[in-house]
């Protein structure tokens, strides 16, 4: 009987990134391995190339479980409360993935890329569904829910880019007291702002 893997293939892509994450695609599998405390061998019996456990690690083939619910999710009259649900679980998904989008852009095209359609895309499709059952209910009134998603999405990103920025730039003195609201302010302000034109008539 074969002895069960010491490490789980979550832990070496934990580790790879890190790694990947510090020191960009060019890093070696050397460094991952020992990261990860196994031989570069064993990465090599799990991922077949640099570049697949690079994707992995990446975790651009993940779907979070929420979108997997909004999906088919039927809107209810509580609407403005899921909403805003939704969009703090996307801010968080943003915030944790944007780093690991904004390097593989910076990687220029990888050999064999995987076939996906970008989060930014895929949420804002999902946005607009969930929106226009939302409408059909008669939980929220007529509007352009193109024009509402891509409003919520486009802040959504554009705050985590800005966030990523001032990140980076912090030892600058100039942004040493440049500070965005938290996360809970910035959606809660951003659905009062919108519910203005969205609300149902009462």
């Amino acid at each position: 009987m074969a002895r069960p893997p010491k490490i789980s293939n979550e832990d070496i892509l934990a580790a790879a990134r890190q790694v990947f994450l510090e020191q960009g695609m060019g890093a070696s599998t050397l460094d991952i391995a020992e990261r990860a405390g196994i031989s570069e061998a064993s990465i090599f019996k799990r991922f077949s190339t640099k570049q697949a456990l690079f994707v992995a690690a990446m975790g651009i083939l993940e779907k979070p479980q929420w979108v997997k619910v909004l999906a088919n999710y039927e809107p209810t009259a509580n609407i403005k409360s899921e909403l805003t649900d939704i969009c703090e679980q996307m801010l968080a998904f943003y915030q944790d993935v944007m780093p690991r989008m904004l390097m593989l852009m910076t990687q220029g095209k990888l050999p064999d890329p995987p076939s996906i359609v970008p989060p930014p895309i895929r949420d804002r499709k999902l946005l607009v569904g969930f929106l226009d059952r939302a409408v059909q209910a008669g939980h929220l009134r007529i509007c352009d829910t193109q024009t509402v998603a891509q409003i919520i999405i486009g802040t959504i990103i554009n705050t985590v880019v800005t966030q990523h920025m001032i990140h980076k730039l912090s030892i600058q003195p100039a942004m040493q007291n440049f500070v965005l609201p938290p996360s809970e302010t910035l959606i809660q302000n951003l659905i009062e702002t919108l519910w203005v034109g969205i609300a149902p008539d009462s």
